[in-house]
């Protein structure tokens, strides 16, 4: 569930929405509610629905050159699992899962689509630093089989005189292959809170949308030397979320940020 908070002069304002974007300093925007943002599997069943992208977003009025300085949280829930399977002679067996969660905040006029599946208006401010690695994790599992049974019950040169060898006092042994396969398995499921600070610098007068655009992106790769059936799955999802925005002052141009 979605909710905002637009505040004047740092006193809460139970006037109309329109009111509150018009006057506000200061306004917030949260939801509560997990979304699903990438997932990609390789021989295992797929779980959730997939999506490319959620965007939360906030309005505010910006006075003649002024600067948003603009904050967003969000809980990340990452999940990776991979599974190799490796037979005997010294194959490498691999599987490999990446999820990566993105953010990007653009402010853009009033009332417009920010386009968070795509790429951002013209007219859209992109917040600086820009787009960034908001989480991810890459899991790798790799496997090696590379074993040498020995069949002690060909062992037999305990006695020197015995004819069967050619060497007496030498000892001889079979070795056998190992049969079956090796499975190796690793999942990881993390969820964490994150936050980063943006700045959109110099904007005309006007009231603008902030949008935060968190967008999933989910890898899978294995290998299939001499086993067939590894596999893979990397998810992606975002739950509590925060967008907060203010309008300041930068004092110079490196902007070190001061608050009216």
């Amino acid at each position: 569930m979605k909710k905002s908070v637009s505040i004047a002069a740092a006193v809460l304002t139970m006037s109309s929405t329109a009111a509150l974007a018009q006057s506000a300093k200061f306004t917030a925007a949260w939801a509560d509610d997990k979304v699903d943002l990438a997932e990609a599997t390789i021989n295992v069943t797929p779980e959730g629905s997939v999506v490319a992208y959620e965007e939360i977003m906030g309005t505010i009025h910006v006075p003649q050159q002024k600067e948003l300085l603009i904050g967003v949280s969000g809980v990340a829930n990452i999940v990776t699992f991979t599974e190799a399977k490796g037979r005997n002679g010294g194959f490498t067996s691999e599987a490999e899962a990446e999820g990566i969660m993105s953010l990007e905040v653009r402010v853009l006029p009033e009332g417009m689509d920010a386009n968070c599946g795509g790429d951002a208006p013209d007219s859209a401010v992109i917040a600086a630093p820009g787009d960034l690695t908001f989480a991810s994790r890459k899991q790798t599992l790799s496997v090696t089989v590379d074993l040498d049974v020995v069949d002690t019950a060909a062992d037999t040169c305990t006695d020197p005189a015995d004819e069967e060898y050619l060497n007496p006092g030498d000892c001889l042994a079979s070795y056998l292959d190992i049969e079956g396969d090796v499975t190796v398995a690793l999942g990881l499921d993390t969820t964490a809170a994150h936050h980063f600070n943006f700045v959109a610098p110099d904007l005309r007068q006007g009231t603008y949308d902030v949008a935060a655009c968190f967008t999933g992106d989910a890898n899978v790769s294995v290998t299939e030397e001499e086993v067939g059936d590894n596999k893979s799955r990397a998810y992606v999802a975002i739950a509590d979320r925060m967008l907060t925005v203010q309008e300041v002052r930068a004092v110079n141009s490196d902007f070190v940020i001061e608050v009216d």
